[in-house]
């Protein structure tokens, strides 16, 4: 089975088909929010979309709205997976935001720790800061569409973290090294759909993730089938999960009830 362990199947682009994209393969598909509408939003397509599984997050971008965040991390509850969070120094600059920012991850990883849920971490610009920061949680980790050296890659390794590849790495050569740096059992896939396609200016897909797994086998001398399956038993053991619907049936009728209350006030 494919594992798109980071997508974002409520955006615009998937608008009235997300059940048509995500069931083009045998795939099962995390939907990282973003923000507090985003985290509704996959909530509402976990609840109706058996293979959509929900993980939760505040993405740093959207730091000026950090009013968001606590209304995100109090939804939790619902999640599998705490994600999107992390840092980015590529589109914040102002040092005030910046500190929000890890403000707002230490607030994610805290109840990350306490509910014994993953974490896919984003970073750009901001693997060091990373790298001196995960050692002070009891968390499984990931860091997201990983962007940095080799030598980054193996550091996250060290600590016990594992290494996400969407599809773009068939076009990105940096990204090719990591890979080539660290073992296949620390080593996930993800799409990051609609985003990081294989091909410039393409709307990614969940299914496109085969191309993810392609290109690693490539690199790693092995076959597809052989990668595929590797992956999909590293996902089974970040999650902690042996069967992945008894997963999603775990937090699914919570779910429900959250949103019919929702939807009655």
């Amino acid at each position: 089975m494919l594992f798109d362990g980071h997508a974002h199947i409520d955006s615009e682009e998937f608008k009235g088909r997300v059940e048509d994209v995500v069931n083009e393969c045998n795939v099962i598909v995390f939907n990282a929010s973003v923000d507090f509408n985003s985290s509704i939003k996959t909530l509402e397509l976990a609840s109706r979309i058996d293979n959509l599984f929900p993980a939760l997050g505040f993405h740093p971008e959207f730091v000026e709205k950090s009013n968001e965040a606590p209304k995100v991390l109090d939804l939790l509850d619902f999640a599998l997976e705490v994600s999107e969070v992390g840092l980015d120094y590529y589109w914040i600059k102002d040092r005030n935001l910046i500190m929000k920012e890890i403000e707002i991850l230490k607030n994610f990883l805290e109840q990350a720790e306490k509910r014994n849920l993953p974490v896919v971490l984003h970073s750009r610009g901001g693997n060091r800061d990373l790298l001196d920061l995960l050692p002070s949680y009891k968390v499984r980790f990931a860091i997201h569409a990983f962007e940095g050296s080799a030598k980054h890659a193996r550091a996250f390794v060290d600590l016990g973290g594992y290494i996400s590849v969407p599809p773009i790495l068939v076009r990105d050569k940096v990204r090719a090294e990591a890979v080539k740096a660290v073992d296949l059992a620390y080593l996930l896939t993800e799409t990051d759909s609609p985003f990081m396609g294989s091909e410039k200016g393409e709307i990614n897909r969940p299914c496109n993730v085969i191309k993810a797994i392609q290109k690693i086998a490539e690199i790693k001398g092995m076959k597809t089938e052989d990668v595929e399956a590797e992956i999909e038993k590293n996902a089974r053991r970040f999650l902690n999960v042996s069967d992945w619907f008894e997963l999603r049936e775990k937090k699914r009728e919570k779910i429900e009830n959250y949103l019919y209350t929702r939807r009655s006030d």
